[in-house]
């Protein structure tokens, strides 16, 4: 019995390793995600642009420095309460707490510029320009203090700096879930403040991206309506949030405006006898794990304070279910009787 011959001409098929497979696997998938990207910036774009009307404000349109600030006010009496929406948040968040607070005196929600229907600016995002920009729009809408104000999350930081910074307008405050940034302990140089913001940046980046590619816009109407408000606000709130421009101003907001933020609001250590009211999402025992001595620096803030915990609550719902919005709003009530009175929250 003869083998086969070895035909000389032939060429030898070179074996094939398995880093030869991963890096044609590898390729298959850099090619999938860089069409389902081009995809999901398409889908960005077009959804963008037929989003622009579809919604009409529920306010007021204002020009302040030049730029168009949107706000909303409802109901009738004095005080006038100033709702402050926290980061990527605007004027719709407040939607429970406006409504319950109109049947006893005005309320104002506003749209910080980048958000709902304010108009983007180039402007610094920290808490003094942000609180400046308040200021004017008031002015410009004829709403004259006295006010009481409250703020949610970022919200309840830039509330603290707006009664240190006009304080003859403001009778009391109610900081609701504030943010846990460390305000009570201001970066002692620039390059501190650099080391605590790069791992933001790229949690920043994350968000870029789900924004760029329409993620966030897939996303939110779930998320709003998981958190309490109704069906159709929730598709509203998720339409108003869902372009560039509103991650660009919550960006400048939360990275490079927050130095000068934290500072300023570290700067708050005292407001006299100021009625506040500092609320937190869940019970006295969560706190003991988080945010404790945030709890403590707010406590501290007012001689005439009182601190309390909706149970059941978290950062979200404790504005977006009706039943939380419910306690925000008593609290938004008794400071309000507190300021009238001038009695202690405590009594």
């Amino acid at each position: 019995m003869t083998g086969k011959t070895k035909n000389p001409n032939e060429t030898a098929v070179p074996r094939r390793g398995c880093w030869y497979y991963a890096k044609r696997g590898l390729l298959r998938v850099g090619v999938v995600l860089a069409v389902l990207i081009i995809l999901g910036i398409a889908y960005q774009t077009i959804a963008t642009e037929q989003d622009k009307g579809k919604y009409a404000p529920r306010g007021q349109l204002y020009n302040v420095n030049g730029h168009q600030m949107h706000m909303i006010c409802m109901g009738k009496g004095s005080p006038t309460v100033i709702l402050q929406a926290g980061g990527l948040a605007e004027s719709t968040w407040w939607y429970w707490v406006q409504n319950q607070l109109a049947a006893f005196t005005r309320v104002c929600a506003f749209d910080r510029p980048g958000f709902g229907w304010s108009e983007a600016v180039d402007d610094p995002r920290d808490a003094l320009t942000i609180n400046a920009e308040l200021h004017s729009l008031l002015q410009q809408a004829g709403i004259a203090p006295p006010y009481v104000m409250a703020g949610h999350s970022l919200g309840a930081m830039w509330t603290r700096v707006y009664a240190k910074q006009y304080p003859p307008e403001i009778i009391g405050i109610v900081l609701v879930d504030s943010a846990a940034t460390p305000a009570s302990e201001p970066f002692p140089s620039q390059s501190a403040f650099e080391e605590w913001k790069t791992p933001r940046i790229l949690g920043q980046a994350v968000v870029w991206v789900a924004y760029r590619i329409g993620v966030e816009r897939l996303t939110a109407p779930t998320s709003f309506q998981g958190v309490g408000y109704p069906a159709d606000l929730a598709l509203e709130m998720a339409t108003l949030q869902s372009p560039n421009r509103v991650f660009d101003a919550s960006y400048a907001e939360q990275i490079p405006g927050m130095w000068g933020t934290i500072n300023a609001t570290a700067a708050v250590q005292d407001l006299g006898a100021l009625p506040t009211i500092i609320l937190w999402a869940g019970s006295s025992t969560d706190m003991q794990v988080v945010r404790v001595a945030l709890r403590k620096e707010l406590s501290a803030l007012s001689s005439n304070s009182v601190t309390r915990f909706i149970e059941g609550a978290d950062h979200g719902s404790i504005l977006g279910t009706e039943q939380y919005a419910q306690q925000v709003t008593n609290a938004i009530l008794d400071v309000i009787a507190a300021a009238q009175t001038g009695k202690s929250l405590s009594e």
